[in-house]
């Protein structure tokens, strides 16, 4: 299997686990590259991230439409095998269905990241709420699922990515890169069938919402964090495509901020100083 995984080496002080960052729908490693990951290496982590099979530079793109939440979790168990240290996995969107599904399946974690993710018992009720509520963006939704982003409306989908909060430019940008989606994804993503592990198999868990997300209602997060047993971790002001919001760096440091005590627990754990692997 021919993945893109793009890294970045930690700087300063080493650190005792590495980072696995996975994106969402239509896009793909690319959209942690500009801030997130030179972000997390310079707080010393090994930073990866995944181009989930038919997304960025992966292969698959052929098949993109007969792809399974089963083959995007092979993906990142793939990869999360190859890391040679304790690892963190970071999922936003649709990748936190992925990190879900792929501990429900036995992956072995240090911890996991939900950003924006869909919640434990899928899209159903959001995607009927959608419906009613902002019908636009529920129908631009239905067509970028069927045709691809590039058949949808900017606008209404500048809004519904990132509540108007980048320019029409920036956002031509981020859409020129963008690509389709599998439909059975869209489809196993309503719940139908379960993909989120029970709560005493999960590791240490992370459930991170943004206040102006208009995709991930906030009683999904708050559901999600039920789930796990944890607090939801809030974000004012940010949008659903939190990597690329211009506050993205609120998310970053909340995220800095629980891995701190993780990685210290990690390290005294294993009894010796951390050591960088080549990334």
């Amino acid at each position: 299997m021919s993945l893109e995984v793009l890294r970045a080496s930690g700087l300063g002080r080493p650190r005792s686990l590495d980072i696995l960052l996975v994106h969402g729908i239509f896009v793909g490693a690319w959209v942690w590259e500009p801030h997130v990951m030179p972000y997390l290496a310079e707080a010393g982590y090994n930073v990866h991230a995944v181009s989930l099979r038919g997304h960025g530079g992966s292969c698959g793109r052929d098949r993109l439409h007969s792809l399974t939440l089963s083959d995007y979790t092979a993906d990142l168990e793939e990869v999360a095998s190859s890391i040679p240290r304790p690892v963190v996995a970071v999922g936003h969107s649709m990748g936190g269905a992925v990190v879900q599904n792929a501990i429900r399946s036995g992956l072995s974690l240090a911890g996991a990241a939900l950003l924006m993710s869909v919640p434990p018992g899928g899209l159903m009720a959001a995607n009927v709420a959608m419906m009613w509520s902002q019908p636009r963006l529920w129908r631009e939704l239905s067509a970028m699922l069927a045709a691809g982003v590039h058949e949808a409306d900017s606008e209404v989908l500048r809004e519904g990515l990132f509540s108007n909060r980048i320019d029409p430019a920036a956002f031509a940008r981020f859409a020129a890169r963008a690509g389709g989606e599998s439909a059975l994804i869209g489809f196993e993503l309503q719940g139908l069938r379960p993909f989120a592990p029970l709560a005493w198999q999960a590791p240490p868990m992370l459930v991170m919402g943004a206040t102006e997300d208009r995709f991930i209602r906030r009683q999904d997060i708050w559901a999600t964090a039920l789930w796990y047993g944890v607090g939801a971790e809030w974000r004012p002001g940010l949008s659903h495509t939190v990597m690329l919001d211009p506050d993205w760096r609120m998310a970053a440091d909340a995220l800095l901020r629980w891995l701190d005590p993780l990685e210290a627990g990690i390290a005294a754990t294993r009894g010796t100083h951390a050591f960088r692997s080549e990334a």
